[in-house]
């Protein structure tokens, strides 16, 4: 059914049929980090690339539908080897997507013994490619989804990034936070990854204090490859350095360095670059400061208990800011801020069928400046979503649209989910340039 347009609303698409390959534009794309698997219906499949598994099996990557943002796109893969796990985008720079598959082979492993198999899929319909990476070394810890890609000309790097403490004086066995990278380069002669130990770049003034630092996200700016804390901020390294890499620490602006409970500020905040600039966005609840919790919650912040308290409890002070990196300064200038309260005033938003709930999941838009898009989901088991589109500097709403459940059908267990978000965040990338 088609949303009035006349409030400001897109149409709503229908779904893509798996048997025709989907149209894919040229711009940037908000991918779901999930992945469908099997077989295409159809015999067509946009940018489709194979290679082997780690097992010697075969796998194939598609694009099983392209869709103009907010509207989500989605990845197919298929393969004949066993997997313990779904596969996952986890990380993207322009046309070159990283996938994860944990395959195990004959004995049973624990998560933390899988083997981690990384695959590097060039998007380009005109020239797609598959490159299976080798097995990270014997020592590798780290979490799967904390790696990243940056590219530079015809190469690229992955890296992935681990804290973790070093005792170093055993008499007292004082402990210091130290940083362990593995890189896989795409030039290497060796086809190997190297292993790194990195100082962290500790400064309490600057935010980045010891043992407090934990990855929610990872993206690429520019050749070097961000490690984001959205409690705290950016860890950078410029992967491509011929002096070799070094980590760097940029705060994020207008926040409180959070230690209560971490909850998941993957909701509430989000970074990404539009025209080349970074972008940091922030919807402002209170939730991840000291001064906007109860006196009756836990010490550290909404933690467990916050699972009794409604998610729009804070609506009427919420606030959504949007800052911009200016460079070469390195310093964060504030671009705009949006009261909730301004928002849902607007006459096209009163006449729209829109909830009044506190958004989450902010997107920068990759093209657009001053254009930032959310989920909204209508309170409730299972509640439909919607994707909205607001201009900050305008304050207005631009348009809106029920969210497309790339993945799950409409009967899910008895549940209808086509319009259900699950809390799941999205990769932005840039597209065929």
């Amino acid at each position: 059914m088609a949303i009035p347009t006349a409030a400001g609303a897109l149409p709503h698409d229908p779904r893509l049929d798996d048997a025709a390959p989907p149209r894919v534009r040229a711009g940037w794309a908000l991918f779901d980090m999930r992945v469908a698997t099997g077989r295409l219906a159809g015999t067509a499949a946009a940018a489709a690339a194979a290679c082997k598994t780690s097992n010697g099996r075969d796998v194939l990557v598609s694009l099983r539908r392209v869709a103009t943002p907010p509207a989500c796109s989605l990845v197919q893969l298929y393969t004949d080897d066993d997997v313990s796990e779904e596969p996952t985008v986890v990380s993207a720079d322009g046309d070159l997507l990283i996938h994860m598959v944990i395959a195990l082979v004959g004995t049973f492993f624990t998560e933390e013994l899988s083997l981690h198999s990384f695959f590097v899929y060039n998007t380009n319909p005109e020239s797609p490619s598959l490159l299976f990476l080798p097995p990270p070394p014997s020592d590798w810890k780290a979490q799967p989804g904390e790696t990243g890609i940056a590219r530079k000309g015809n190469e690229f790097v992955v890296a992935n990034l681990r804290t973790h403490n070093d005792v170093v004086d055993v008499a007292t066995m004082r402990e210091v936070e130290v940083a362990v990278l593995w890189l896989y380069r795409s030039s290497s002669s060796t086809r190997q990854w190297e292993t790194k130990q990195l100082a962290m770049p500790h400064n309490p003034e600057k935010g980045l204090v010891e043992f407090e630092w934990n990855t929610d996200t990872v993206f690429s700016f520019r050749g070097f490859i961000c490690w984001v804390d959205f409690h705290r901020g950016i860890l950078y390294c410029d992967v491509f350095s011929p002096d070799g890499p070094e980590l760097g620490f940029l705060r994020f602006p207008g926040i409180e360095m959070w230690r209560g409970d971490r909850e998941f500020p993957n909701m509430y905040r989000t970074v990404s670059t539009c025209r080349g600039h970074l972008r940091f966005v922030d919807v402002d609840d209170g939730r991840f400061r000291s001064t906007g919790r109860d006196d009756e919650d836990n010490v550290g912040g909404y933690g467990s208990d916050d699972e009794v308290r409604h998610e729009n409890d804070n609506y009427d002070v919420c606030t959504i800011t949007t800052w911009t990196l200016r460079m070469p300064e390195f310093e964060w200038e504030e671009d705009a801020s949006l009261l909730l309260t301004e928002l849902s005033s607007l006459p096209s938003y009163q006449d729209s069928p829109l909830p009044r709930a506190v958004p989450i999941f902010p997107i920068v838009d990759m093209q657009e400046n001053n254009i930032v898009h959310f989920v909204m989901n209508v309170p409730g088991f299972l509640g439909k979503a919607w994707m909205v589109t607001v201009d900050m500097k305008d304050k207005s709403l631009v348009q809106y649209a029920l969210y497309e459940n790339p993945v799950e059908a409409k009967n899910c267990g008895g549940y209808d989910l086509s319009n259900v978000f699950l809390d799941i965040p999205f990769v932005s990338t840039q597209l065929f340039h």
